[in-house]
C-alpha cells in the first residue's frame, strides 16, 4: 500500500471518526465520572460496544495475520509500583485538564479555544515523559510478561469467548436497566 494511500484512508477514518466523536459528545473522563456518580449509563454502553468491536478485531486479526505485530492474548507488559504512580499523575492531568485528549480535540472542534491552550501543553508534557522520566525508570522497571490465560490456566480462545460474553451480558444488562421514577 502506497503511502499516499495510507493517508488517504487515515484522513477518511480521522474526518469520520471526529464526526462520530463530536456528535457523541464522548470524553472518557467525564463519561467514568459518570458511571461512578451514577449519573447516566451512557458512555457504559459505549465502553461495551467498544470492547466487544476491539476484542473481537484484535483477535480475528491475530487468527489470520499474527506477523503483525499484535501482542498475544491477555498480555500484560508489566506492573508494579510506576504503574500505580504514572496513573496517579495521569488522572491528576485529566483533573487538571478538565478532561481526557478526545474530550480536548472534542472540545476544539467544536469550537472551545481554551482547550487549544491544553493540546499545546500536552506537547512538552509528553516530551518530558517520553525523554525525561521514560529514560530515568527504565533501568528501575523490569515489567514481567504475565499472560492471562496462563494465570487462570484456561486457553486464550476460551478467554476470549468469555470476556467476550461478560461484556455483551453487561451492555445487555446496561441497555434494559429500568430508570427509577
Amino acid at each position: 500500500m502506497s503511502f499516499a494511500l495510507l493517508c488517504t484512508i487515515g484522513f477518511i477514518f480521522g474526518i469520520g471518526f471526529g464526526f462520530c466523536v463530536q456528535r457523541a459528545g464522548l470524553c472518557f473522563a467525564h463519561g467514568l465520572g459518570e458511571v461512578y456518580m451514577g449519573k447516566g449509563k451512557r458512555i457504559l454502553r459505549l465502553f461495551f460496544v467498544i470492547f466487544l468491536i476491539t476484542t473481537s478485531g484484535f483477535f480475528v486479526s491475530s487468527l489470520f495475520s499474527p506477523q503483525l505485530g499484535l501482542k498475544p492474548i491477555g498480555e500484560i507488559r508489566g506492573y508494579g509500583f510506576f504503574n500505580l504512580l504514572s496513573g496517579m499523575f495521569f488522572g491528576a492531568g485529566i483533573l487538571l485538564n478538565g478532561g481526557c485528549i478526545l474530550g480536548t480535540l472534542r472540545q476544539i472542534g467544536e469550537g472551545n479555544m481554551n482547550f487549544l491552550l491544553v493540546l499545546i501543553a500536552f506537547i512538552p508534557g509528553m516530551a518530558l515523559i517520553v525523554y525525561g522520566v521514560n529514560p530515568w525508570l527504565t533501568p528501575q522497571y523490569h515489567p514481567e510478561k504475565l499472560l492471562l490465560h496462563d494465570l487462570l490456566g484456561i486457553s486464550p480462545v476460551w478467554l476470549v469467548l468469555l470476556l467476550l460474553l461478560a461484556a455483551a451480558g453487561g451492555l445487555y444488562s446496561v441497555m434494559h436497566v429500568k430508570k427509577k421514577d
